[in-house]
């Protein structure tokens, strides 16, 4: 595990270079990916922007100024959850994890908003960079 805590500017610095560095991310990624999205931990908001499938920068507390397509929100607990090298069931994968919030109605998940058509037209590489969050709190994991 990363030394930095989840959502630390170090933290995200080290997630930048891990999602940039990222041979599977170019592929997916690579001149067609340039959503931005944002996290939101509990009551922190970060955008991820993106720029050809790389991340440009990560702006903490975005303002009226900053774009974005969609998000993740949810409870720090369930982003520790979703961050563990073997995350439990329902918090390991974005979809499943939004279908328990949404069509369930249970709580301790994570929670897709914004606009679902850039959502699903980008949705392989937007799960990649997610799924490089874990890559990234576990010190390149097992991915």
């Amino acid at each position: 595990m990363t030394e930095a805590e989840l959502a630390s500017h170090e933290w995200w610095e080290q997630y930048k270079e891990t999602v940039n560095s990222d041979p599977e991310m170019q592929v997916r990624g690579h001149d067609r990916f340039n959503e931005n999205f944002y996290v939101q931990l509990d009551d922190e908001r970060f955008l991820v922007a993106m720029d050809d499938g790389k991340v440009s920068e990560v702006i903490p507390n975005p303002g009226l100024n900053q774009e974005w397509s969609f998000g993740v929100e949810g409870g720090r607990g369930a982003w520790e959850e979703f961050v563990q090298e073997v995350p439990p069931a329902f918090n390991h994968e974005i979809i499943a994890s939004n279908y328990r919030t949404q069509v369930k109605g249970e709580s301790g998940h994570l929670q897709l908003t914004g606009n679902n058509r850039q959502i699903f037209q980008n949705l392989r590489p937007f799960q990649r960079a997610l799924d490089l969050m874990r890559h990234t709190h576990n010190n390149g994991g097992n991915l």
